[in-house]
């Protein structure tokens, strides 16, 4: 079976498993939770999960209590952070607190934390229930730190800090869990969550340079810079020395919110003649390459190299002058 084969059956199993989900609750907060749940993506913390577990000799099957956990913890924040940020759409689909009102989605974020936490337990081990524990409690101080962070130009490191506990902590749980479904040998589990935390800083600065080169509108969201969400493209471009004042100060003015509207063919050309895009991709190929010798350690299985062809195809080949590039399809269940 190729790497694509292999990742399209996990993503299938992912998909079933969590359109199959299940709960006691009132149709109130049922409905917007399955909305929540559906909304599409990628599943990538799952086959993370799934596909560390195999590295280490585990069945991937075997993960599903704790994928199912990390990815209702995973939404269940997604949902009270879109009401933080007022983000009307996730994935091209009406936020919870859009289509259901404010107060549900509240409840319906509380719901889907509830249920994590009821899967964690059912895994029944200790250590997977306070991975999860540790790690929602590091996404809700990413949140923290963003939210009050906004319209705020701040330093690379403190973007970095934000980064690890709003992405890169969740990935490092995807491994980690996966490791400790399979064998939960100490050292495995920690090598698998270095690899987890490098692949997921790697993938927000990633996320950054694909905010700034996209020209597919359909999520209808606003951008990072409009936001005045801090992104390392926009720290790299006030830092450097190639572009001029005049343009320095119109991103700042976006990002302040004194801009009534945005220029994006502009914002891309001042982020392409500052160098910020290329050194953001070359800071992110730089935790990829961490990542993947943290990986050296392990011995050599059809997983483990199929971890290293998503390491290759996110990060190796990406190149801000060919565009974005989708690896893995995303899913979204018909109606």
């Amino acid at each position: 079976m190729t790497f694509d084969g292999m990742l399209k059956e996990k993503q299938e199993f992912i998909n079933k498993v969590i359109e199959g989900l299940d709960f006691d609750a009132h149709p109130l907060l049922k409905v917007p939770a399955k909305h929540a749940l559906m909304t599409g993506g990628k599943r990538l913390r799952p086959l993370m999960c799934m596909l560390c577990a195999e590295a280490l000799g585990g069945d991937y099957r075997d993960t599903k209590d704790a994928f199912l956990a990390l990815e209702l913890i995973h939404n269940g924040t997604l949902v009270h952070d879109d009401i933080i940020d007022e983000d009307l759409f996730r994935r091209g689909v009406p936020s919870a607190h859009v289509e259901f009102g404010g107060k549900r989605a509240v409840l319906t974020g509380d719901v889907l934390l509830s249920l994590g936490l009821k899967y964690a337990t059912k895994t029944g081990n200790l250590k997977i229930v306070s991975w999860l524990s540790d790690t929602a409690l590091k996404m809700i101080q990413g949140v923290v730190l963003q939210t009050y962070s906004r319209r705020k130009v701040a330093s690379e490191r403190m973007y970095l800090n934000i980064a690890y506990l709003k992405s890169g902590s969740l990935f490092e749980a995807a491994a980690a869990l996966g490791g400790l479904a399979a064998s939960g040998e100490e050292e495995a589990v920690t090598r698998l969550s270095d690899f987890g935390r490098c692949f997921g800083m790697a993938y927000q600065i990633r996320d950054d340079v694909c905010g700034v080169l996209s020209e597919d509108k359909s999520d209808l969201s606003r951008s990072d810079i409009s936001n005045g969400d801090l992104t390392l493209p926009l720290i790299y471009a006030l830092d450097s020395n190639c572009i001029s004042e005049g343009d320095k100060g119109h991103l700042m003015g976006i990002f302040l919110g004194r801009s009534e509207g945005v220029d994006e063919v502009m914002v891309r050309r001042i982020y392409e003649e500052s160098g910020a895009l290329d050194r953001s991709v070359e800071k992110m190929r730089g935790y990829a390459e961490e990542g993947r010798k943290a990986l050296g350690h392990f011995e050599g299985s059809e997983a483990l190299e199929c971890i290293k062809y998503l390491l290759e195809q996110y990060y190796k080949f990406f190149s801000p002058v060919r565009g974005i590039e989708i690896v893995i399809e995303g899913h979204r269940p018909h109606p």
